[in-house]
């Protein structure tokens, strides 16, 4: 496995506020993914990104089957970031993409409290400027569903 240094973690995630603000719709994504895993357990994202309309992102479908199959999250890691590694042109909007659902899944797939992971977790990969628009999304999925 390559190792990804902190000099190329931040060459890549760098964005945008618009690819951010495009980021945030894969971040709604493993929320419904994520609470869905906690209420009828990781089966049940399989069975929901089997929807390929509503969950078209191959890299996501990939990642939530090896949560599903492999319970080691060094291992989960290590093959997403290869394939992170391994893709041909890789934009910083999909880098952060794919590094918001690798770093998710895995929280996912260790019963990670989801106050920390969309708290803290999530917003620290958006940086100080824009970590608040996550944490906004998630405060109101979480409160849209308790309402049912």
């Amino acid at each position: 496995m390559r190792i990804m240094d902190t000099e190329y973690f931040v060459q890549h995630i760098q964005c945008t506020r618009d690819a951010k603000n495009e980021c945030l719709v894969t971040v709604r994504k493993l929320l419904e993914l994520a609470f869905a895993a906690r209420r009828f357990g990781l089966l049940k994202m399989d069975e929901l990104i089997e929807d390929r309309a509503r969950f078209p992102d191959q890299f996501l479908r990939k990642a939530v089957s090896m949560v599903v199959e492999i319970s080691d999250p060094d291992k989960i890691r290590e093959v997403l970031y290869n394939y992170i590694f391994t893709s041909s042109y890789v934009s910083n909007q999909q880098f952060l993409n794919w590094v918001l659902i690798t770093e998710t899944m895995i929280a996912i797939s260790q019963s990670e409290d989801l106050d920390f992971v969309f708290t803290y977790l999530v917003p620290s990969f958006f940086g100080f400027e824009y970590d608040v628009e996550a944490i906004r999304l998630y405060r109101q999925y979480k409160q849209s569903m308790n309402r049912q």
